[in-house]
């Protein structure tokens, strides 16, 4: 199962879209329906460009390497003449950061207009957070905070901050910090984490709370914990955490792998039953039970019947959307049809880079044979990816302070690069497809989708020490350091 997320996340309101770009059937042009599944925008865009998730109206169209803005009132004529390298969601406010190759990262408005221009220090920029902050990396890779004007409201001393929400962030000013700090939005803090005690679960603040693990105990304890740094309640049953907090509710996995729900309290409302578990917004749950998919309530009442393959984590208005075979269908709580497609797009990008020309590169020795060369379209020739073993490596590190595996399989002459993390904690386990990133000085990305999560690792180093960043499509963000074996 692959549950698909199309739509940008308030994380107490869900992914829920009024509208949604889709294929009626394969190779068409794309088009756009209504909360009612309605076409409004017919075969608009060519079939193998991107369209965004649409958010209060507006969306991206890339088509090659470009972005440009459109609207719902206006799908035919871009908002603005220019075309962007980089862009980020608007995430349900009226704000993204773009860039253009060789220009500062600027901040837009919804019609396209520049609100704020960011000095070239700031290399990074995620999208704003619906509290209206905008993490950002600076040139030594530090961490701080904008405002919408793009002015700095915590300075770039940190060495990492966690997604903003409800006013609060996680961050630390070392690596080897054994606390972590709880900030406000001005950078004060207003409680902290004893590392030493507990390792955070969830690194966002949701309904006044985060998910820890007892980082001592034998088996794995969870607890809600509150902005101060303190103990709440214990969570019941769980072996581990599937999802953040959501309207009072959270989603666990018990020792049998079985996933159930708990309350604001952390006591069981569904009993572990079913093999697959997500939030679905309001009171609804996608769930899977002997190999099929169906919709749930909070009171593990069936809402539409386990007969599906598949569906996505977003609803069109107040309709669900399921898979069958390759043919999406939208349905309402009575399991009316409204409409059918072939495929849906709506991408969301959690963050935009400052890019100029790189240096001419010099020349590295190369750990391949000399004969490989016409094997090798797109593999750099320095960096990561130049010192990289030919073959299979076996590293162990940490991901923000997770201990983890991460097994590289690099073959030049087959075209191969790929590798297979381990969360050593959870024993989570997920495939990632590899790419050189030659603009980059060699670093390599590697992507791959664990439990409905979307990870990017941008990963760089020699041959025995590797270090990175990995970025989840829930505006997760963790250093990685890897140590061959």
């Amino acid at each position: 199962m692959a549950v698909l997320m199309l739509g940008s996340c308030d994380e107490n309101k869900g992914n829920q879209v009024e509208y949604l770009a889709v294929q009626l059937e394969e190779g068409d042009s794309w088009s756009i329906i209504d909360k009612d599944g309605k076409v409004v925008v017919e075969e608009e865009y060519p079939s193998d460009a991107d369209v965004s998730a649409i958010i209060d109206d507006v969306y991206w169209v890339k088509s090659g390497d470009k972005y440009q803005l459109f609207s719902i009132d206006s799908p035919k004529k871009p908002l603005v003449g220019e075309e962007f390298d980089n862009v980020s969601s608007f995430n349900q406010n009226d704000l993204a950061p773009v860039s253009i190759h060789n220009q500062p990262i600027r901040i837009i408005n919804k019609k396209g207009k520049t609100v704020a221009t960011l000095p070239k220090s700031i290399k990074r920029c995620y999208c704003f957070s619906k509290d209206g902050f905008a993490i950002f990396t600076d040139k030594n890779e530090k961490y701080g905070v904008i405002n919408t004007k793009g002015k700095i409201v915590v300075k770039p001393s940190y060495y990492y901050i966690c997604p903003i929400n409800e006013g609060l962030m996680i961050a630390a000013k070392k690596e080897e910090d054994k606390k972590a700090l709880i900030l406000n939005t001005s950078g004060k803090k207003v409680g902290e984490i004893d590392l030493q005690k507990y390792h955070p679960v969830t690194v966002s603040f949701v309904e006044g709370k985060i998910i820890v693990k007892d980082a001592k105990a034998d088996h794995p304890k969870f607890y809600a914990m509150n902005s101060k740094g303190k103990k709440l309640f214990t969570i019941k049953k769980a072996k581990e955490i599937e999802t953040n907090y959501m309207n009072g509710y959270l989603v666990i996995k018990d020792d049998n792998g079985k996933c159930g729900v708990v309350d604001d309290q952390g006591e069981l409302v569904i009993r572990p039953k079913y093999t697959i578990l997500f939030h679905l917004g309001k009171d609804f749950f996608i769930a899977q039970k002997e190999e099929k998919i169906g919709i749930i309530n909070a009171k593990d009442e069936c809402v539409i019947d386990f007969e599906h393959d598949d569906a996505t984590q977003t609803q069109l208005g107040n309709h669900f959307i399921m898979q069958d075979g390759n043919e999406y269908v939208i349905l309402d709580k009575e399991g009316k049809e409204y409409n059918t497609f072939h495929t849906c797009s709506g991408f969301n990008n959690l963050f935009v880079e400052y890019t100029e020309d790189a240096p001419t590169a010099k020349e590295e020795p190369q750990t391949y044979d000399p004969g490989m060369e016409d094997d090798m379209e797109g593999y750099s020739t320095y960096g990561l990816m130049a010192a990289l073993p030919v073959g299979t490596t076996h590293y162990t590190g940490d991901m923000g302070g997770y201990p983890i595996e991460f097994t590289i399989v690099n073959h030049p002459d087959k075209g191969e690069l790929y590798a297979n993390y381990k969360n050593k904690n959870y024993g989570t386990t997920m495939k990632m497809i590899g790419e050189s990133l030659p603009a980059d000085d060699g670093a390599i990305s590697f992507t791959g989708e664990e439990n409905g999560t979307h990870w990017n690792f941008k990963l760089d180093g020699d041959a025995n020490n590797i270090s990175g960043t990995a970025y989840g499509s829930n505006n997760y963000q963790f250093k990685v350091k890897l140590k061959r074996m």
